[in-house]
């Protein structure tokens, strides 16, 4: 799970979502520890995005970075656990997952062709903020509500990528305190190298990328739904 992990901290196909889902699916049995296992996770897909990001840094955009994290930061520390604990089952995360895949996808249809301006960047702040709710995805609420503004999608993927590093930073530090023991190096790595790889593919903005993401949420769903259906029926 943890190179899943990784590249979906990066890809807009919600990281909660495939940590949630992908178990149920296949019936692999629930991790333990859970807390300590998200730590690791959220440790290494920081340290990826962060390599893969290192020579990609201007003083403009940390600051904006930072400035418009706020928001989703607060909103996490404040709320993260009740909202996890209302939405964080698994028909309200399957279904959080196809309709913000959909609403990404809309958004993708619309002309590329405005930079990032402060509304655009303001936003992207509130939708991260919605991003809290498991299934809806960091990255990809924050490419929806600027692709939805027509910024040009290699500026939103890049600015994507950039707000997303503070953001998994912190979650990686509020698990780990809440876990209380130091994550293991095995699950960390992995995210690490998953997250590196594939923040260095999409830093080019690939038109392909939303399209797919949204086709694969939707699969994801569904398949979800038909299992959740023939259970009711047994």
């Amino acid at each position: 799970m943890g190179a899943v992990q990784g590249i979906a901290e990066v890809v807009p196909v919600s990281s909660s979502a495939q940590l949630t889902l992908l178990p149920y699916l296949a019936g692999w049995e629930p991790e333990k520890d859970r807390t300590t296992f998200a730590a690791a996770l959220h440790a290494g897909s920081a340290l990826g995005i962060f390599l893969a990001l290192k020579n990609d840094h201007d003083a403009g955009t940390a600051k904006r970075t930072l400035a418009f994290a706020v928001p989703a930061a607060v909103a996490g520390l404040v709320g993260q656990k009740r909202v996890e604990q209302r939405l964080g089952g698994i028909a309200p995360t399957a279904g959080l997952l196809a309709i913000a895949g959909i609403a990404m996808w809309a958004a993708d249809l619309r002309p590329a062709s405005r930079p990032l301006t402060t509304p655009a960047l303001n936003a992207a702040s509130l939708a991260q903020v919605a991003a809290l709710a498991p299934g809806v995805s960091r990255s990809g609420a924050t490419l929806t509500a600027l692709r939805a503004q027509q910024v040009d999608r290699h500026e939103a993927f890049r600015y994507t990528l950039h707000s997303s590093l503070p953001i998994t930073v912190g979650a990686a530090g509020l698990t780990a305190i809440r876990a209380r023991r130091a994550p293991e190096l095995l699950p960390t790595a992995a995210a690490a190298a998953a997250s590196y790889a594939a923040a260095r593919a999409v830093n080019g903005g690939s038109h392909r990328l939303i399209p797919s993401a949204a086709i694969y949420r939707l699969a994801m769903a569904a398949l979800v739904a038909g299992r959740l259906i023939r259970e009711k029926k047994r």
